[in-house]
């Protein structure tokens, strides 16, 4: 344990003087001693801030979808409660939505047993306001039964309006071809009730996938991973204004409403997926994703990188978990704390035990 902490501090040093062509970069410098394990062997860990609630963690762990809460900042976690279970395969890329007054909604991805005959689909379930026990879950999008032609990765965001507009990616419609895309169903009652289901993003030939939205002053980003751009996958953002609110049609690869979300490009052979945004209260934009640059997703590492108020230009590019031989870093989300602090969480393995882990970093703004 002495040796990991000794490391954590080698590589906090090392970051803590991160500069390209000697212009100093906005990134975040992370605090290895506050690294905490929050659920052994859990994956795809998310967090959120619910009034009345503390915060709120859920993670898939086994076959089920659990939650935890914390009443003082992520320092320490009440008993795990199951959420959800699914005796039909998988409950996966468990993803939170806070509304008013401590209601939560747990998006959820069905991903069925082979030859179950079960479809993939997107799935919610809804804690009220002071209920302990969430509801059963309500499946609104069935894709195909075939691991080819599923749905995954939900993430909803909520307009100032009110309108709740929920992303994920989508090979349902593409059963002849290896194509996937970023689809869009809106809910106008707190996502009691979906609309229809609308395409926003796809790149001929390509495959779209993971989005992760988030509420911009001038409308709405959402992060994808797209391989398209170079060579494998590698973090793109879709665009559209508030005005707009993806109604002008679907972001192809051809239009300026799509971009690389990063400054610098990565080889073509460094897988770079996974990614996920949030935004400080400063306006920055904070972007993480696994990245490999032999290019296979079991050496990947979670990088974690700073961009502008639009989503754009990600650079400064950190990493919040140091390295484990033979571990991959894997699946990460984070979350603001305040306008200098972020967490970061991750399924890694940290002394010896491996699951969803948090590490706390600063912002350092560029002087």
């Amino acid at each position: 344990m002495l040796e990991t902490r000794r490391l954590m501090l080698l590589f906090a040093t090392a970051y803590a003087a991160l500069s390209v062509g000697g212009r100093d970069l906005p990134r975040i410098i992370w605090d290895w001693q506050t690294a905490r394990l929050i659920e052994r062997n859990g994956t795809y860990g998310r967090m959120v801030a619910a009034s009345g609630r503390g915060l709120v963690f859920v993670c898939q762990r086994n076959r089920q979808v659990i939650w935890r809460q914390s009443q003082d900042a992520g320092v320490s976690w009440f008993e795990a409660r199951s959420l959800a279970r699914w005796d039909g395969g998988l409950l996966a890329n468990p993803e939170l939505l806070a509304l008013e007054e401590g209601v939560l909604l747990c998006f959820l991805n069905r991903r069925p047993e082979p030859q179950s005959g079960h479809p993939y689909a997107i799935a919610v379930s809804r804690l009220e306001k002071g209920a302990a026990i969430w509801s059963e879950m309500s499946v609104i999008y069935t894709a195909g039964s075939a691991f080819g032609d599923g749905c995954w990765e939900p993430a909803a965001v909520r307009l100032p309006t009110g309108e709740i507009q929920l992303f994920f990616a989508n090979e349902g419609p593409y059963r002849e071809s290896d194509e996937q895309e970023i689809s869009l169903m809106r809910s106008s009652d707190g996502g009691r009730t979906w609309g229809s289901v609308e395409r926003v993003g796809f790149r001929a030939g390509h495959r779209d996938g993971m989005p992760v939205p988030v509420l911009l002053a001038d409308g709405v980003a959402v992060a994808i991973e797209d391989n398209g751009l170079n060579g494998a996958f590698k973090p793109a953002i879709l665009f559209t204004s508030g005005a707009d609110a993806w109604r002008s049609g679907t972001v192809t690869g051809a239009l300026a409403a799509r971009g690389s979300a990063l400054a610098e490009p990565l080889p073509a052979l460094t897988y770079a997926g996974a990614p996920y945004l949030r935004q400080m209260p400063g306006g920055e934009t904070i972007l993480s994703f696994q990245r490999s640059d032999d290019g296979k997703m079991a050496h990947s590492r979670i990088v974690v990188a700073v961009g502008d108020s639009r989503a754009r230009n990600f650079a400064g590019l950190t990493e919040p978990f140091p390295p484990t031989p033979g571990e991959a870093q894997l699946w990460a989300s984070l979350y603001v704390k305040d306008d200098r602090t972020v967490l970061a969480l991750a399924t890694v393995t940290l002394e010896g035990v491996r699951g969803v882990w948090s590490v706390e970093g600063r912002l350092h703004r560029a002087p």
